[in-house]
């Protein structure tokens, strides 16, 4: 039987943020129940090595298959991976998946030590893929989801696979291949904490909206995990690993209202007084007060509202055509039943004007957020911002690491590069430089002693950067 190396790459970056590997430990439960046993997760991230520290401790486990997962600013990473794995083993076989492979996989099969590349949700592709190295398939016409090179050295790139509709069906990630505790000391999403003991989930898959700068990993369909499911993972969570936090990383985990009503009262019935972030998918204009009150009795302490911008021309613009009257009520409901909720913001939208900016950052500073980032605007390559401002002519830089979220320079707005980037920094200060609002966050942030510390050097980062 085949041994299997899944590999989490890792580009260093200002963020210091990390979660668990739910992309490959997905691939490893599926692939598991296909019968491929001997199958390892090497976290590049949790260990914070080199490409050459990692080298050494997957050349040890004398893998016949090494899947690379790489977001676009760790493409760089994967790359190097695979070359110091051809070196050191010329007869392993190397594939590439995760967000930038599925999106970018003709840049990425350029490289001669990737042997293919899965393309989209791989739980199904990745069995097949492995059914067919371990029968000596050499062709692979109609294996959709993949790309591959043929025996001419022409790279073919098969349809693509439908996204699994049923995600009840599929195992639930593999937690027993993880070490927990290196986890436990680690910022993740969302940075503030109330437990170290925490796990991160996935209870549903995509967003139908078409906002023009978002990934397209999961596609446009949502599909979302039972209630009876997820609360299955979590009992497995407490019960087995001690998991005392939650950390829900959905696109959009409130679409369904009464799905996520559900979740939260079955946690309520199973008293085992979790914590619980959502540090990514709660969409302001459709989260309603009830919803808001059960989540916050199921133990949620923190959330994340994304608002990108206050002005109504730049939303049709990023076409997120965000209602937002309905956020500035949602947000201060939240933030007066004493959740922290935090505020995410994008400067610098194709078109946009310095004043368009501004007005953003003074929404934000009079906003009853308690906290908030301020991000600049990526074309990552998949989106549709990425095809808009490619067919406009701009220069987008073909290094990878140039689209690593806080420190890229790309600038799609009307404003000078130097405006822009005091503009990001003047907004840091703006919002937090406010004592009614350090006080709320100092009386409701757990951990005081710990996170204050920490929170103040982040604030100096983003506020003073250059």
């Amino acid at each position: 039987m085949a041994r299997i190396v899944l590999v989490q790459t890792y580009h260093p970056y200002t963020q210091h943020t990390h979660v668990h590997p739910l992309g490959i430990m997905a691939i490893a439960s599926a692939v598991r129940s296909a019968g491929f046993d001997d199958i390892h997760i090497v976290d590049m991230k949790a260990e914070n090595w080199t490409a050459e520290q990692a080298i050494d401790a997957i050349t040890e486990l004398r893998p016949d298959v090494v899947g690379l997962s790489a977001m676009t600013y760790e493409a760089g990473c994967m790359h190097e991976l695979a070359r110091l794995l051809k070196r050191e083993l010329p007869c392993v076989t190397v594939v590439a998946g995760g967000p930038h492979p599925s999106v970018a996989d003709d840049d990425v099969m350029k490289d001669g030590s990737i042997d293919y590349c899965v393309r989209g949700e791989g739980e199904h592709t990745f069995i097949e893929l492995m059914q067919g190295i371990t029968t000596l398939r050499s062709d692979w016409i109609g294996c959709e989801g993949i790309t591959w090179r043929n025996l001419d050295g022409d790279v073919v790139r098969e349809p693509d696979r439908s996204p699994p509709d049923d995600l009840d069906e599929l195992p639930m990630p593999a937690w027993d291949l993880i070490d927990h505790p290196k986890y436990h000391n680690m910022p993740r999403g969302g940075l503030i904490y109330a437990h170290k003991e925490f796990a991160t989930m996935f209870s549903s898959r995509a967003c139908p909206w078409r906002c023009t700068y978002c990934h397209n990993s999961y596609g446009k369909k949502f599909r979302a995990r039972s209630a009876e499911n997820v609360l299955a993972e979590i009992d497995y969570l407490v019960q087995t690993h001690g998991v005392k936090e939650l950390v829900f990383m959905d696109d959009i985990f409130n679409l369904r209202p009464e799905r996520a009503s559900a979740i939260a009262r079955g946690l309520i019935e199973r008293k085992y007084d979790l914590k619980m972030t959502f540090p990514n998918g709660l969409r302001g204009d459709i989260l309603s007060e009830d919803l808001v009150l059960l989540l916050k009795q199921a133990g949620m302490y923190r959330c994340m509202v994304a608002v990108e911008s206050s002005v109504p021309r730049i939303q049709k613009v990023m076409k997120k055509n965000l209602k937002i009257d309905k956020v500035k009520h949602i947000v201060d409901f939240i933030a007066k039943q004493g959740v922290l909720v935090h505020g995410a913001f994008m400067l610098g939208f194709p078109t946009e004007t310095e004043e368009e900016m501004e007005a953003t950052i003074d929404w934000a500073a009079d906003s009853a957020f308690h906290t908030a980032a301020f991000f600049r605007v990526i074309p990552f390559k998949g989106t549709q911002l990425f095809e808009e401002v490619e067919h406009a002519g701009f220069d987008l830089p073909s290094n990878w690491e140039a689209y690593e979220p806080y420190q890229t320079d790309i600038n799609l707005s009307k404003a000078p590069e130097t405006v822009i980037t005091n503009l990001r920094n003047r907004a840091y200060r703006k919002f937090y430089f406010r004592p009614s609002r350090l006080w709320k966050i100092f009386r409701l942030i757990p951990n005081k002693v710990s996170m204050l510390p920490y929170l103040t050097v982040l604030f100096a980062q983003r506020a003073y950067s250059r």
